[in-house]
């Protein structure tokens, strides 16, 4: 089968037919043929600008609340030098992650002590894909896009060297301990494709459902976003079948605005270049110039297009 020039495997679960795009029209968010994409995908030693190590030492040099929402800015600053009052370790996680409590209050429920997901750059399992050890620096990156398009959809992230070493650390989200009301579960809903237009941008490539989280005041959370930026397009997501359809129009025009405003765009790269290899950073920049200029999810393919979920 031939969607838009796209050749799917056989047996593939063909998605809800939508408009094909422009053969060739927006490079960094529509993905290739499997068999140019399949050239590319082997993960290129990152020693720009020193590497990963460099990279951590010159961002969490910064404040930390540079590139975060500015709501956010308390949290951040809590997050990256509150001491350390416990950990223990998550299990289950394909990396190495830890829960720590840290001598401040969490910003959400008062009383309770502020807690953190914090993912060490030494835990982090080679992946064939993605330079070694840059992780962590991923899962900043992503916030700090979310916190430029105003959608507070990541959780405030950090870097910083705890106590297994330098990495990214990401407030705990509380889950929900109830089904959302049908008004609640719509306002979710309206959420989702703002999350959309984000991993489009960040070109994540591992939205599992699993990576989505409804807190306890019934928020919509989006953790776990280390697997992002890739300069080729290589986007999995359980939001599939949004692909084809326009960006809403509230998504559009956060898009829009970014892009048109150069001092807030030069400043966003410029934070992004302390954490990511310059290619990544161009893909990202020349992602956002392509969704401006035509807002539709990209077409992905419905066999490639799938996170790989476990269990």
């Amino acid at each position: 089968m031939n969607d838009g020039g796209r050749r799917i495997p056989t047996g593939a679960e063909d998605p809800e037919p939508q408009p094909p795009l422009p053969a060739g029209s927006r490079p960094h968010l529509d993905p290739d043929a499997w068999s140019s994409r399949l050239e590319r995908v082997r993960a290129v030693p990152d020693d720009a600008r020193g590497g990963p190590e460099r990279r951590f030492r010159v961002a969490s040099a910064r404040r930390p609340e540079e590139g975060g929402a500015p709501d956010d800015a308390p949290v951040l600053r809590q997050l990256a030098t509150a001491p350390v009052a416990g950990i223990g370790r998550i299990v289950y996680a394909s990396n190495a992650v830890f829960l720590l409590e840290l001598e401040a209050e969490d910003p959400i429920t008062p009383g309770q002590p502020l807690r953190a997901v914090y993912k060490p750059a030494r835990g982090e399992r080679p992946l064939w894909d993605f330079p070694r050890g840059t992780l962590h620096l991923r899962e900043v990156a992503g916030y700090r896009v979310d916190a430029a398009l105003g959608f507070g959809l990541i959780p405030p992230t950090v870097l910083r060297d705890g106590p297994a070493g330098p990495g990214s650390l990401q407030l705990f989200v509380d889950a929900a301990e109830r089904r959302p009301l049908k008004r609640e579960r719509e306002a979710l809903e309206e959420r989702l494709p703002l999350l959309a237009t984000v991993d489009a941008l960040i070109n994540n490539a591992d939205r599992k459902s699993a990576h989505l989280l409804v807190s306890r005041g019934m928020r919509l959370w989006a953790i776990d976003n280390g697997l992002s930026f890739l300069p080729y397009p290589r986007q999995r997501t359980v939001l599939l079948r949004l692909g084809g359809s326009p960006l809403p129009d509230a998504a559009a025009a956060a898009v829009t605005a970014l892009q048109q405003d150069r001092r807030r765009l030069t400043r966003l790269r410029r934070q992004l270049l302390q954490l990511l290899a310059g290619d990544e950073v161009e893909a990202f920049v020349q992602r956002l110039a392509e969704l401006a200029a035509t807002p539709v999810y990209p077409v992905l393919d419905p066999w490639d297009g799938r996170p790989f979920e476990w269990g």
